[in-house]
């Protein structure tokens, strides 16, 4: 159905229509491949780190997606607090997260939880990059802080709700009487909405996919999408693929079962004791998601806090200090000790570093370069050649820049600036915007295709009074005069004191 993911990681580079992003996604994901996937569009370029083959990290050059402007816009952080970390984290090169946490405007562990959710929006938005060109680099980035996604869930959530259905069309193609069926013996951890999981249970009946329609009762989009997304991910397929992998899990389990043991009576429930799971310390818990989010970006001496020229004895200390402050042994969720393991193991990783002769030389030396880059007499590093050099592209200004063409009647150029500040967010205002620009440029050409665009715009976001006024301007152009109608009282109704909809609605009804 699919290449197979070494067939796919074969070639280093190239486009993503030939190639899809989730395909990408999954090949990574299966080879456990550790590298940085770049993705350059017009403008845009993104620089995805993977490490054993979960997305880490992500550099932009899209200026809302930053952390302090993706804080600001989901309301965790004021605009004029943005402003001034911002200034403070250009002039004194603090990390904005780091900064934030220190001024008190975010906890660590509300940052840990705004970085995974920013990095999700970061991923998501690749999606619909289906004109982008890849390429995968050996090199990598490490990066600032310590998140991790789940590939197959972004997988299932970018095809289910981003990818253009365009897109899932023309990479998905099989004929009407093929059958779907649940691949046997498959755990991608995913978790299902209902759905999902709707889907996913009709297809133990192994339908054809009219009928996977007609017993869900979804649309066509809908089961393509879904079908599509678990199908790469090998938990469905078709069911000739389905019967081979049960053969061959059958002929791979043993003859004849071993016996079951006598289940052991379990002891009985004792009161736990000693000290208490720091779970619940919020104090505890900061310092513990604070120590994981900059740990990765931290060499042994920084790491287990030891100057240079440490002794052994010193040494031992430091890292035994640390280790017993974040143990795993303190906290009793599996999130929380999930990151103190990590902990640990990084804290025992620096400590085996440190401790080894030719490992403390090597550090030293990598110090001391460091050193040399910072006063600028350093070459710089294939990653370094390789980052994104672009200014961050700011939406907003190419929508103001967009409205100033528009009223200036350049609607050429208002349809270009619009264009651009759609792809750098495709926000239903946006869109709008450029759909109308669209049909000014060239109304006897691209009047269908505008009514069609605001249609679904106002479908997506019913509450925007432009996308209705628009769509009423456009129909009265093309002679629709109900839909035009329809579109102006809608507006009207979102906005009663603009009474110039109240003359278009009399109007029309002259007319008709």
């Amino acid at each position: 159905m699919f290449p197979t993911p070494s067939q796919v990681l074969r070639q280093r580079e190239g486009t993503l229509a030939d190639t899809p992003f989730p395909l990408l996604l999954h090949a990574l994901m299966v080879e456990e491949r550790t590298c940085t996937l770049e993705l350059k569009v017009r403008q845009r370029e993104k620089r995805i780190v993977f490490e054993d083959g979960s997305p880490v990290g992500c550099q932009s050059n899209l200026l809302h997606e930053t952390l302090g402007k993706y804080l600001v816009e989901k309301g965790r952080l004021a605009e004029a607090d943005y402003q001034k970390a911002l200034a403070e984290s250009v002039s004194s090169g603090l990390q904005m997260g780091a900064l934030l946490i220190q001024k008190g405007l975010i906890s660590p562990f509300d940052l840990y939880k705004q970085l995974q959710a920013n990095l999700a929006h970061k991923l998501l938005d690749c999606f619909r990059w289906t004109d982008a060109k890849y390429r995968l680099i050996a090199d990598v980035d490490s990066p600032d802080a310590s998140v991790r996604t789940n590939t197959a869930q972004l997988i299932l959530t970018g095809v289910a709700n981003v990818m253009p259905f365009d897109a899932v069309a023309t990479h998905f193609t099989f004929t009407d009487e093929r059958r779907f069926g649940q691949m046997p013996g498959v755990d991608a951890g995913l978790k299902l909405s209902s759905k999902d999981a709707r889907l996913f249970q009709a297809l133990r009946q192994r339908p054809t996919f009219n009928e996977l329609m007609e017993r869900t009762g979804f649309d066509t989009e809908t089961v393509l999408r879904r079908l599509y997304a678990l199908c790469l991910l090998e938990v469905a397929g078709f069911v000739e693929d389905v019967d081979e992998r049960a053969a061959k899990l059958a002929a791979a389990a043993p003859a004849t079962p071993a016996p079951v043991p006598a289940p052991v009576p379990a002891p009985a429930a004792q009161q736990p004791q000693g000290t208490p799971f720091a779970d619940e310390d919020e104090a505890a818990r900061n310092a513990l998601v604070s120590a994981f989010l900059a740990h990765r970006s931290k060499d042994p001496f920084a790491l287990l806090e030891v100057p240079e020229d440490v002794q052994p004895v010193p040494l031992r200390k430091a890292f035994f200090a640390l280790a017993d402050r974040h143990s795993p042994l303190r906290f009793q969720t599996p999130e929380l000790r999930e990151k103190a393991e990590a902990l640990l193991a990084a804290y025992a990783k620096a400590f085996g570093a440190l401790s080894d002769a030719e490992q403390n030389l090597l550090w030293r030396k990598r110090r001391a370069a460091q050193r040399e880059k910072e006063r600028g007499t350093a070459r710089p590093s294939t990653a370094e050649q390789f980052r994104i050099r672009t200014d961050l592209l700011d939406a907003t200004t190419q929508f103001e820049e967009a409205k100033r063409r528009l009223q200036a009647r350049n609607f050429a150029g208002a349809f270009e600036y619009f264009e651009y500040a759609c792809d750098i967010d495709p926000k239903p205002l946006y869109q709008a915007h450029r759909a109308f620009a669209r049909y000014l440029m060239k109304p006897d050409a691209h009047g269908r295709l505008a009514l069609q665009e605001l249609q679904e715009v106002v479908r997506q976001e019913p509450g925007m009074e432009e996308g209705w006024a628009f769509l009423g301007e456009v129909a009265q152009g093309e002679g629709q005069w109900p839909l035009a109608e329809d579109a102006f009282r809608k507006a009207f109704k979102l906005n009663p004191k603009n009474r110039r909809y109240v003359e278009l609605i009399q109007e029309i009804v002259k007319r008709r």
